[in-house]
């Protein structure tokens, strides 16, 4: 079966599942970095909002062999389950019950442009600042709305005070981890050497060991280095001026600027991360930054 016949089939077949005033409908659904995914949604009366599921990864399993009444099955499921705590059903997009709740993640400016257009944003470097509605943060993962350009004017509120909540309630919600590379990895039970690029292996013997800045779930962290006082921290840590490699929109790497170092390898090493380890909708960036303790200031280096 073709992808696009699969897409018609798994709509009729979660269609058959439900009462005939709910319906089904797959939209293109635009997530970082632009990339487009198919997404199956139910719309049934008196439900304000409802998950996503992405049919790619799941044409991906009809491939290997999963039936479609199993990904049916599977469908419906993660659907009455996301109701049955009831926690959805009284969602509020009000501005006042929203405040608390509005975060920021950091993002490449290039490859999301079309994105940007309808969507509030601060430039940072070659990146953008967005924000988020943090509708839910548990054990299971966390759900998050995109504040869009609409959502920004129906609060009636600006792009600064959308910044200054979400930089205050993201320092909070998800704290800053900075720990050297090495224990990061041991966390996790994984063998650095197997993951480090060529680059990256010579960059670490050669100097001194290399930090991770992230949040403390991992994820979206890169964003952590817009944190108030952060990068001062991070040299204290370092002892003064260091270099930020963003190896993902997860995290990025920060490298002390005390010895000498070729600034243009430290490019190579990023661009290497970039090609060869990270999924599509992980790149943040190519460039390479370095900060400077008497300024405090962040630079892109040519």
């Amino acid at each position: 079966m073709k992808y696009f016949e699969f897409i018609d089939e798994m709509a009729k077949r979660v269609k058959m599942c439900f009462d005939k005033e709910v319906s089904v409908e797959v939209h293109k659904v635009v997530k970082n970095n632009s990339m487009e995914y198919d997404s199956l949604i139910i719309n049934e009366p008196g439900r304000n909002v409802t998950p996503n599921f992405y049919l790619q990864g799941m044409y991906s399993r009809y491939v290997d062999g999963i039936g479609l009444d199993s990904l049916v099955s599977e469908i419906v499921q993660k659907y009455e389950s996301a109701y049955d705590s009831e926690k959805y059903e009284n969602l509020s997009l009000d501005y006042a019950d929203c405040q608390e709740k509005i975060v920021m993640r950091l993002i490449s400016f290039e490859k999301n442009k079309k994105m940007l257009e309808e969507t509030p944003y601060i430039p940072f470097l070659d990146m953008a600042v967005v924000f988020y509605f943090l509708a839910d943060n548990d054990e299971n993962g966390i759900a998050s709305i995109r504040i869009t350009n609409d959502i920004m004017n129906d609060w009636k509120t600006d792009v600064r005070e959308l910044y200054t909540l979400a930089s205050d309630n993201s320092k909070r919600i998800f704290e800053e981890k900075v720990m050297p590379m090495s224990k990061m990895f041991e966390e996790f039970n994984i063998d650095i050497s197997k993951i480090r690029s060529e680059k990256a292996n010579q960059i670490y013997e050669e100097r001194s060991e290399p930090y991770v800045v992230t949040n403390n779930i991992g994820i979206n962290g890169a964003s952590v280095i817009l944190y108030p006082d952060m990068l001062r921290e991070i040299a204290a840590k370092l002892g003064g001026d260091f270099y930020v490699l963003p190896s993902s929109i997860h995290e990025v790497l920060v490298v002390s600027a005390s010895e000498d170092v070729d600034e243009k390898s430290l490019k190579k090493m990023v661009e290497d991360i970039n090609r060869n380890y990270l999924l599509p909708d992980e790149y943040l960036s190519d460039n390479v930054y370095k900060y400077n303790l008497i300024y405090n200031s962040l630079e892109m280096i040519a």
